[in-house]
């Protein structure tokens, strides 16, 4: 009698259990996203990851920086203008250029025996990155990549310095000639990327100091020579127009507009 109340007693056990696991919902599938909402769609800016939503500030800079950077294994001051369209503060893009300021920058590595001078401008897209940019002292991340010419020449032939006063012997006359020597000098068109890392200072709330280091990459450069310029002057090398720069700038702007906001 015992050993038969016990076998019912497990056979509704083992029922009951049956029927709670059949009554256990199965795991629903994940959903797909609907073809065309742009849910699903994973970008390269982070900014821009999903939708339109995730853009909420917008910006606009125009910068100024002096730059003393190495050119034919010397320093040399630069100049160097920059604007730039800025999203949520982080992530910037724009144009940049620079330009040598010193008329006769004369390296002693292009010769030995001769000072030539050598000017040098670059420039082309911009891109930047700052991972904290509401912070007072923050770092940001510089990309340039862009297209340069420089170009070696005598001593004064690179500007108008080289003027001076004379009279005519035949006419009499007071005129103002050019000490060159009419010699066009090697040119060179080179592809340049220059990375960097600055240090940026939130002055307030539309200007910003920059300092900053970063290095000059020349990878190809094309040589463009005339003949009077193929024994004079050397020709350029991706060595001597690659280098060490370092910089400080001021930056103006308005770097976080609101968009979408109540009037």
């Amino acid at each position: 009698m015992k050993n038969n109340t016990l076998l019912a007693a497990l056979a509704a056990g083992l029922l009951l259990t049956s029927v709670s696991f059949g009554q256990t919902p199965a795991p629903s599938k994940p959903k797909k996203a609907a073809a065309g909402t742009g849910l699903g769609m994973m970008t390269i800016l982070p900014a821009f990851e999903g939708n339109l939503g995730k853009l909420h500030q917008i910006g606009l800079s125009v910068g100024g920086e002096i730059q003393y950077g190495m050119l034919a294994g010397q320093f040399t001051p630069m100049a160097g203008v920059s604007g730039m369209v800025h999203f949520n503060q982080k992530f910037a893009i724009g144009a940049a250029g620079y330009s040598t300021l010193a008329e006769n920058f004369a390296p002693t590595s292009l010769n030995a025996g001769k000072a030539l001078a050598l000017s040098n401008v670059y420039g082309g897209l911009k891109m930047e990155f700052t991972p904290r940019p509401d912070a007072k002292v923050h770092v940001s991340f510089p990309l340039l990549i862009g297209m340069g010419f420089a170009q070696v020449d005598s001593v004064n032939s690179l500007g108008e310095r080289g003027q001076d006063h004379y009279t005519d012997p035949i006419t009499g006359l007071e005129n103002d000639r050019e000490g060159r020597d009419h010699h066009e000098g090697g040119n060179s068109d080179y592809f340049v990327m220059q990375q960097g890392v600055n240090l940026e200072m939130n002055l307030i709330r539309y200007v910003k100091l920059t300092l900053g280091v970063s290095y000059r990459i020349v990878p190809t450069v094309s040589q463009e020579k005339n003949a009077a310029a193929t024994t004079t002057y050397p020709a350029l090398t991706a060595g001597q127009l690659g280098g060490v720069n370092l910089s400080a700038g001021l930056r103006i702007g308005l770097f976080d507009y609101q968009l979408g906001r109540r009037r």
